[in-house]
């Protein structure tokens, strides 16, 4: 098909300029019809998109809980269903204080302390 990197890239970069343009925490890249979502705000529930996601009735792929693997026979039309419920979901997993940040949070530090309340449960517990 002619042409068909350019408009999964198009549409890609679409998708983020709606994203930019709302204030959210996530973009998209992709490789073709294959996309990925990474966030640009740490948070210790991005996880939890796939839920609100899923309520617009878009589901992630089974390869992780951040993967898009498009039709590609989707229209113009069809992409643009998509992205007006991705962002709608990113709004209201926004609304809902699941991108609540603390000062100084990192990804680093969230990793920590998932890690000392792993090993203070774990240790806590008589295991």
């Amino acid at each position: 098909m002619s042409g068909l990197d350019e408009t999964w890239d198009r549409r890609a970069a679409q998708l983020n300029q709606q994203l930019e343009a709302a204030g959210l925490p996530l973009r998209v890249a992709n490789m073709s019809s294959i996309w990925t979502v990474y966030y640009t705000q740490p948070s210790r529930y991005n996880w939890m998109l796939q839920y609100y996601l899923r309520t617009q009735g878009l589901a992630l792929s089974w390869v992780g809980t951040g993967r898009f693997i498009f039709s590609l026979n989707y229209t113009t039309t069809d992409f643009a269903a998509v992205a007006e419920r991705f962002v709608a979901a990113a709004q209201a997993m926004e609304a809902d204080g699941w991108w609540w940040e603390a000062p100084g949070q990192t990804n680093k530090t969230i990793r920590r302390g998932i890690l000392r309340e792993m090993l203070a449960h774990r240790l806590g517990s008589g295991k």
